[in-house]
């Protein structure tokens, strides 16, 4: 069934491309961003997953299977987007790994960190880098990438993922800088523990327990004692993607109810 527009839409007439849309925080975004009047492009390697989201979200949404790995495949998600839709406003690189704590460093193949950065950090270059052109042509627009608290605070056994994140920062400054002057706008969120797909293999498929589990550590981590829902993410995406962010440009927003800015160990000290 189409999805209702919302009665306030801050997307109307803007097509969005979102990496990694299948599921989690991207396809909460892609529901959003058409409720809010955008056509959405919907990127990701699970094709199932893509054609049953596009079947929910209506006519806006387009499919396209693609490996952020891969840069003909990802490019050719772009072409297709022109294709159909004739213009490109926004896009979302919010691809990441099913699981960042995969070995200490001392472990970790150079294997295991080069798709890390892969997926990570080069896809996020290749996305602006295939956007720019076409948002430049539609008179400016918004670029978005996903990152991760594990960014600017260390995590065990994680290093390649951490590192690939905070990369995303810097790239995010760099595109800033180079792209105010266009009317482009570059940046990037910083989620903490969100009930998303993530530590999962992207054939797998996400039970209540999983949620159930991400929700416990969020409420023993957070000072908000919860974890976010991809909707908390989609919310700050879509202030992102409209105008309402007009001023915006070259920053990571932290939405991580609080994890970073107070000590962890809050909650448990709170009971003691």
């Amino acid at each position: 069934m189409p999805l209702i527009q919302s009665a306030d839409p801050k997307l109307s007439g803007k097509t969005a491309l979102i990496v990694g849309a299948s599921a989690g925080i991207g396809l909460a975004s892609a529901r959003l961003f058409a409720e809010h009047g955008a056509n959405v492009v919907l990127v990701g390697r699970n094709r199932d997953r893509l054609r049953a989201a596009a079947d929910e979200i209506g006519e806006q949404a387009l499919p396209v299977v693609a490996d952020v790995r891969f840069a003909d495949q990802l490019e050719a998600a772009f072409d297709i987007a022109m294709e159909r839709w004739g213009q490109l406003n926004v896009v979302f690189n919010n691809a990441g790994p099913g699981n960042a704590g995969e070995a200490l460093i001392q472990d970790m193949t150079a294997e295991q960190f080069d798709d890390y950065i892969a997926v990570n950090l080069r896809a996020v270059f290749l996305g602006m880098k295939f956007a720019i052109p076409l948002l430049e042509s539609a008179g400016g627009g918004s670029i978005i990438s996903t990152s991760s608290i594990g960014a600017i605070s260390g995590v065990t056994s994680a290093a390649g993922y951490s590192a690939a994140k905070a990369g995303v920062h810097a790239l995010t400054r760099n595109a800033a800088a180079e792209l105010s002057h266009k009317n482009i706008r570059v940046n990037v969120i910083v989620p903490g523990q969100v009930t998303s797909r993530f530590g999962l293999p992207s054939d797998a498929p996400q039970t209540e327990a999983d949620r159930e589990a991400i929700r416990a550590r969020g409420a023993l981590m957070s000072p908000m004692a919860r974890a976010g829902e991809p909707e908390d993410i989609a919310n700050l995406a879509l202030f992102l993607a409209s105008d309402d962010s007009s001023f915006i440009t070259g920053q990571a927003i932290v939405a991580d109810g609080g994890m970073t800015s107070v000590n962890h160990w809050i909650r448990q000290l709170r009971d003691v």
